[in-house]
């Protein structure tokens, strides 16, 4: 009885899983479309910045291999700048004139992404590469892929509330407190490898 139980509640979140794709499939297109652009335009500046290991302190570029300031200070200051995300795609989710807000929020992080990744390889070589593909790569996609969903979640919930007076649970707080924990995981993690694995670079997005 117990395995039967399992089984169907196992069913039911995959069901629920692939609705959720099914529903919101324009709007994650459109999120990963505009993602993949924005890393792609960080990488193109990247390249055509011309820093090398010889002038990247002229372009405010130290702190990449400063290690004496790499700590859990950047742990927090990460954070920040995920609850500001969040509250950003909250705030942009009240109108559809405040949309474009959370599209441009999200080219320029996904432009961060590409941007810090290209200036480590390029200054760092292989252990630039390391840490970019190994670490902050995976890090910042499960990150996005958190922003996109709670992207989702929040309009689903704006156009259900315009539509019909009312909201289905669960509840705005409960919402934005998982992603925020879930955030405060991958950030952890991310934190954690960098420090672990490579001492001398340091990415804040």
């Amino acid at each position: 009885m117990q395995t039967y139980s399992r089984i169907n509640k196992i069913s039911n979140v995959r069901y629920g899983v692939i609705g959720f794709f099914r529903q919101n499939k324009i709007k994650i297109f459109v999120l990963l479309f505009l993602t993949i652009l924005g890393i792609f335009t960080g990488v193109f500046t990247a390249l055509k910045s011309g820093v090398s290991l010889y002038n990247f302190q002229d372009c405010n570029l130290s702190i990449y291999a400063d290690a004496s300031i790499f700590s859990f200070d950047i742990f927090f200051t990460r954070m920040l700048s995920h609850v500001c995300v969040l509250v950003v795609i909250s705030f942009s989710s009240l109108s559809v004139f405040l949309l474009p807000i959370s599209y441009l929020l999200f080219i320029y992080r996904a432009y961060l992404i590409g941007l810090n990744c290209s200036l480590l390889i390029i200054l760092f070589g292989f252990s630039g590469i390391f840490t970019s593909i190994v670490i902050i790569i995976p890090c910042q996609i499960a990150i996005t892929f958190v922003f996109i969903v709670y992207f989702c979640i929040m309009i689903n919930r704006a156009v259900q509330k315009r539509h019909f007076g009312y909201c289905e649970k669960p509840k705005f707080l409960k919402i934005f407190f998982i992603t925020l924990l879930i955030l405060v995981i991958l950030n952890l993690i991310e934190t954690l490898l960098l420090i672990l694995l490579n001492a001398k670079t340091i990415l804040v997005i």
